[in-house]
């Protein structure tokens, strides 16, 4: 086996798994940002839902003290 033969059985190898890792690393990143984003969106509702609970929660005071 050649040196140039040597350097190409091990260089092209370690090309592909390097590739192969670039490509998980740059997968992991955009999957990392869809779930910030969906937990972004999660709060929002759950600010929401408790805005309106605080509002309803009021409004049945307001309708006990009237009575």
């Amino acid at each position: 086996m050649t040196i140039v033969q040597l350097y190409l059985a091990i260089g092209l190898p370690i090309l592909a798994v390097l590739a192969s890792l670039v490509v998980s690393l740059v997968q992991i990143t955009g999957i990392k940002e869809d779930i910030r984003e969906i937990r972004r969106e999660a709060r929002e509702d759950i600010l929401q839902i408790l805005s309106k609970i605080d509002l309803l929660t009021g409004k049945v005071y307001e309708m006990m003290g009237q009575k």
